[in-house]
């Protein structure tokens, strides 16, 4: 009698398709539906597990393309996965009411969200700016070294400091952009050095006239403040502007066509990220860790009093 691969339990098929890759799992679930119904397991508590990157953290470059080499960086905290828990099945569960071949695009569907937290002159400048809106007076940086944004993840706290960019407008001038770069970071052990880098985004946001002068009215839900870094919407950020205005004693001649020059200041509230991509990033991280064991990345994590 031959044995076929269907003819072993699920626990032994789990066993095996746990070896593979997230992004070799994928391919596989067009197999058959019971492939699909492990698969699917599998990737469901692996994303459990990888949307809060135990061991590495998450680092986020926003600035724009004139001002690369003296952009500091941001260091993110994990939120939460809105939906996503430990319950496979029942009424907590996010297949509740879901037939089971529309279950993986659920999955596909998953963001994680991501608190960035501002760096030493980044800091210090966001606390200046709110100093002028709010009168109190600034006298340190809240800063956030690699340890202290581990234990602040273990304690649930965030830092209140937001990631602040100004974007002007010339007259005439319709949008602004940033370059938008996410990186997922294994940082050795009492140290600064960076064992691993995994690029998870890169790419561009175009900040348009119109659109900015719209969110500084207020009063929009989190999908109208989210700008999407390219149009597979893998990675967003949720933004608050703020007009900021200028006291300018010389008038300025404006052609009655053209709007003025203006200014806005850009708070990045959240960072989020398609889970499944996530994961994959995470999986790139730990297997290019264990081809180069002995590697250490030229360069290092910025502390606090540096």
């Amino acid at each position: 009698m031959v044995a076929n691969v269907y003819s072993l339990p699920n626990e032994i098929l789990v066993n095996i398709l746990s070896t593979f890759s997230t992004a070799e799992l994928l391919p596989l679930t067009v197999v058959s539906h019971r492939f699909h119904a492990i698969i699917l397991r599998i990737l469901h508590f692996r994303l459990l597990v990888a949307a809060s990157i135990p061991s590495r953290h998450l680092i986020l470059e926003c600035y724009h393309p004139t001002s690369r080499l003296y952009s500091p960086y941001a260091f993110c905290t994990y939120l939460g996965t809105d939906g996503l828990t430990a319950e496979y099945n029942g009424n907590r569960s996010i297949y509740e009411g879901c037939a089971v071949t529309e279950r993986l695009g659920k999955l596909r569907r998953l963001y994680s969200r991501f608190q960035p937290q501002a760096q030493g002159e980044d800091a210090l400048q966001a606390l200046r700016s709110s100093e002028h809106t709010s009168g109190a007076s600034v006298t340190d940086t809240n800063t956030v070294s690699a340890e202290e944004d581990n234990q602040s993840r273990e304690q649930g706290q965030t830092n209140t400091v937001p990631v602040r960019r100004l974007v002007s407008l010339e007259s005439g001038e319709e949008f602004s952009q940033l370059c938008i770069v996410v990186d997922l970071v294994k940082v050795k052990e009492g140290s600064g050095l960076l064992l691993s880098v995994t690029t998870v985004e890169d790419g561009v946001i175009r900040l348009w006239r119109d659109w900015l002068k719209e969110r500084s009215k207020g009063d929009q839900d989190d999908e109208e403040r989210l700008l999407w870094v390219g149009s597979a919407k893998h990675v967003g950020l949720k933004l608050r502007v703020r007009e900021k205005k200028w006291n300018r004693n010389a008038p300025i001649l404006v052609h009655r066509d053209e709007e003025p020059a203006v200014s806005y200041d850009v708070d990045i509230e959240e960072i989020w990220i398609r889970t499944i991509r996530l994961l994959m990033a995470v999986e790139r991280s730990m297997q290019e860790q264990e081809n180069y064991t002995n590697a250490v990345i030229v360069g290092a994590v910025r502390r606090a009093n540096e």
